[in-house]
């Protein structure tokens, strides 16, 4: 993994564990969870697709 990524994930971690209202904080990692949920859905259509091209 990229390090610059990594640190930039890294301090979104760092200040989502500083707020101190549950509520928020729990919906905030809500959102991030679909969120990469998501993206991950959209690679995995992606690899198919990619994959489906070579078998044609």
């Amino acid at each position: 993994m990229d390090n610059n990524i990594k640190m930039k994930i890294d301090a979104i971690v760092n200040e989502i564990s500083a707020i101190n209202d549950l509520n928020i904080k729990h919906a905030v990692l809500t959102y991030m969870e679909q969120q990469a949920g998501f993206m991950l859905w959209q690679m995995e259509d992606e690899k198919h697709i990619d994959n489906d091209s070579y078998n044609v």
